[in-house]
């Protein structure tokens, strides 16, 4: 019984040190890990304790198309992943989510609101590289 009680005290003490755990910080500038990609996307994330503020920009790399920009706010989930809400320089609104894994970040951008359409091409799942620990000013 006094085992079962120690392995319980044990188990209930890590949750509540991984749960005062502090938070990923994303903090910095991420581009696209594809240099070769036909399209430019880079993002910037400034993060105090959970609480993030985004932005992004887009464009295709010859220049043609919808080049759009957009910022938003968020927070560190409890997993870890930073899920945010956006709007997009055509009006555009939605979600997005940015979570590290092994083969870099990973960035899914979804339209809850559309204004515009031609922006979306740049929505969907995006693999990113942080290239800077600070955002770009």
């Amino acid at each position: 019984m006094r085992i079962m009680l120690a392995v319980f005290l044990g188990m209930v003490a890590g949750g509540l040190a991984w749960a005062d755990a502090p938070a990923v910080d994303y903090t910095g500038h991420y581009e696209l890990a594809d240099a070769k990609a036909d399209r430019v996307f880079s993002l910037d994330v400034t993060q105090t304790g959970a609480q993030a503020d985004v932005s992004f920009s887009a464009s295709m790399a010859d220049g043609s198309g919808a080049a759009p920009d957009g910022d938003g706010k968020g927070q560190v989930n409890n997993t870890g992943a930073l899920t945010f809400t956006f709007k997009d320089s055509f009006g555009n609104e939605g979600t997005g989510t940015l979570e590290k894994q092994k083969d870099g970040f990973h960035l899914h951008l979804s339209a809850t609101q559309v204004a515009e359409p031609r922006p979306l091409r740049f929505y969907g799942d995006i693999l990113l590289k942080k290239t800077a620990d600070k955002p770009s000013p």
